[in-house]
């Protein structure tokens, strides 16, 4: 592992999906997961679809409740385990800790890209001009118009709302970062644009870990790769 101070330590990950409405059945998904990851890391997830990546994720982030194992992460220079925390505390690691850019923008009705990408600085206690300055410089670099920033993105193309994820992602300078194909929708000027933030991202002592099935985008990016493996076959035990 190329950093030295750790930021995210799981152990014996699983997650197992208990489908109710066929019959009880069990569908694993994740089984034994094992990794650290560390400040200037870039872990790339990897395996064939259905292995588990953006569920993973997931869990990273408190959208899934892990079935069994740990998920440890630094804060504040504190370990926080995640599994079974609180809610309130998975909100409070959120604000403070771990960002997330998933594949799609959660458009919020009648608010602005340019308010949409500033509200994590606005939520860690930034001026609301100063964040959108901010806001405004992120949003040039990923080349989303002027024209746009006042407009609410529901409006947006595919690709213009990628973009606008992924500057809200990045403000905030979280010191873990969790990406869920984020480039996928980009021409090839803003998937180096994307490239060049993680760059920096690393630089600055950030732990990211990610999907990248772009290979270019993957090859420039990765400090170190995790191969998930299919977990067990499901079972039809019933509940």
């Amino acid at each position: 592992m190329s950093a030295t101070k750790t930021m995210i330590e799981v152990r014996g990950l699983g997650k197992m999906f208990t489908l109710h409405n066929q019959g009880g059945m069990r569908l694993p998904v994740l089984d034994a997961v094992d990794f650290d990851a560390g400040a200037g890391d870039c872990l790339v997830l990897a395996g064939p679809s259905g292995t588990g990546k953006s569920t993973l994720l997931r869990c990273l982030y408190g959208n899934y409740l892990a079935t069994e194992g740990s998920i440890r992460v630094r804060a504040a220079d504190q370990w926080v385990e995640m599994v079974g925390a609180p809610e309130q505390r998975i909100l409070a690691l959120r604000r403070d800790v771990i960002g997330y850019v998933s594949q799609f923008l959660r458009v919020i009705p009648r608010v602005s890209a340019l308010e949409v990408v500033a509200e994590p600085l606005r939520m860690a206690g930034v001026e609301g001009e100063a964040a959108r300055e901010r806001a405004a410089a992120l949003l040039r670099r990923l080349n989303v118009p002027p024209r746009l920033w006042g407009l609410a993105p529901a409006t947006f193309s595919g690709g213009e709302q990628q973009r606008v994820n992924i500057a809200r992602g990045f403000i905030a300078g979280h010191p873990i970062l969790l990406l869920d194909e984020p480039t996928a929708s980009l021409d090839a000027d803003n998937r180096q644009v994307v490239i060049e933030l993680i760059h920096e991202a690393l630089a600055a002592g950030r732990c990211l870990l990610g999907i990248f099935h772009d290979a270019q985008v993957r090859d420039a990016v990765a400090t170190q790769t995790l191969a998930l493996r299919p977990a067990l076959p499901a079972t039809a035990d019933m509940e």
